[in-house]
């Protein structure tokens, strides 16, 4: 067994005649999990494209809990290589998982996904006691890491970039490593002939494009503005971002929000809290989370928290209604907080 960290998963599970034949993906990062697994997938794609891809969900084993070792078994149908992917999310697939591991196969790749395991899961262990079995758990990602990430990916495009600048647009995307990325490429557009990308610079273009962006709707939501929070959702969604990443930015920003009203209970003043906030937020950032701290009390919070939870769990079991789950949760927060008001 071996662990992959996230940002080398790609590298080490590629090829049925690699070093892994499996691999599982597990961890509360739902976000970065299915960025992973979806990457896996598209690599796969294109360098087997004769290749054969078969899904496997909890509904199709639990109907026959033998179809995995038979998939894992079997010759593809087109004679060519095979990617399995099993979306492992209930116990009594964990078994079926586990009792085809444990016989063994050849000639394809087995890719699972999981969610959050505990060390002690028998599927976790299973995963452990092989070696030719690998495992990568997609952890919450701090600011600090995401800034990192950032400055590594427009080291790469070629374009240098004030960190000043690089934290501007982790705030803006709300921590949310997908949209980052993608925020990421259509700056370095902005780099031009000089590849060089300021704070001044940086500022301009997300000032431009503030009703568009991520930023944009966090703060009409939580500053208890529908209508402005109904216009910012739905430009995303002409933008072509995923409303999945959407939530989960909102729902970070609102567990943020949570800390900071439970530290209030104390006492203490908004503004302290949020100037005194470890790891730091940035200062551009810390005016807007005071004003929120302020209108959206503790209660209210914790009543998004629970709207978000379901939210996220409609749009995972029904994604061809995600972005009407999205905007129904964004209405009802930003009403709620204008109420708290």
């Amino acid at each position: 067994m071996a662990v992959i960290k996230p940002q080398g998963f790609e590298a080490g599970f590629s090829s049925p005649s690699g070093k892994y034949k499996g691999a599982l993906l597990c961890g509360p990062n739902w976000e970065l999990l299915n960025r992973l697994k979806n990457q896996a997938m598209k690599n796969f794609r294109t360098s087997h494209p004769d290749g054969e891809v078969v899904r496997l969900s909890d509904t199709d084993l639990a109907a026959d809990t033998g179809r995995l070792l038979e998939e894992l078994q079997s010759i593809s149908m087109f004679g060519a290589d095979k990617l399995i992917l099993v979306d492992a999310a209930s116990s009594t697939i964990h078994k079926a998982c586990i009792g085809a591991i444990s016989v063994g196969w050849s000639d394809c790749l087995l890719l699972v996904t999981a969610g959050d395991l505990k060390k002690s899961s028998p599927l976790r262990k299973e995963f452990e006691a092989s070696p030719d079995l690998a495992i990568t758990v997609c952890f919450d990602q701090s600011t600090g890491e995401l800034v990192e990430f950032a400055a590594s990916f427009m080291s790469g495009l070629g374009v240098t970039i004030d960190r000043e600048a690089i934290e501007l647009v982790v705030d803006a995307v709300g921590g949310n490593a997908a949209l980052l990325q993608s925020e990421l490429v259509k700056l370095a557009s902005y780099a031009g002939d000089a590849g060089s990308l300021s704070v001044s610079d940086v500022t301009e273009i997300i000032a431009g494009n503030e009703a568009a962006s991520v930023e944009g709707l966090i703060d009409a939501v939580f500053s208890g503005r529908p209508d402005a929070a109904v216009q910012a959702i739905t430009t995303l969604q002409q933008q072509g971002q995923q409303p999945a990443s959407v939530l989960i930015a909102l729902t970070n920003h609102c567990a943020l929000l949570v800390e900071m009203a439970a530290a209030m209970e104390s006492g203490r003043r908004p503004d302290a809290i949020v100037k005194e906030w470890r790891p730091p937020i940035f200062f551009k950032r810390q005016n807007a989370l005071a004003a929120q701290l302020r209108l959206c009390g503790l209660p209210q919070l914790l009543t998004a928290a629970e709207r978000l939870r379901i939210a996220n769990s409609e749009v995972r079991r029904k994604p061809l209604i995600n972005w009407p789950v999205a905007e129904r949760f964004v209405i009802s927060a930003a009403s709620l907080f204008r109420r708290a008001g």
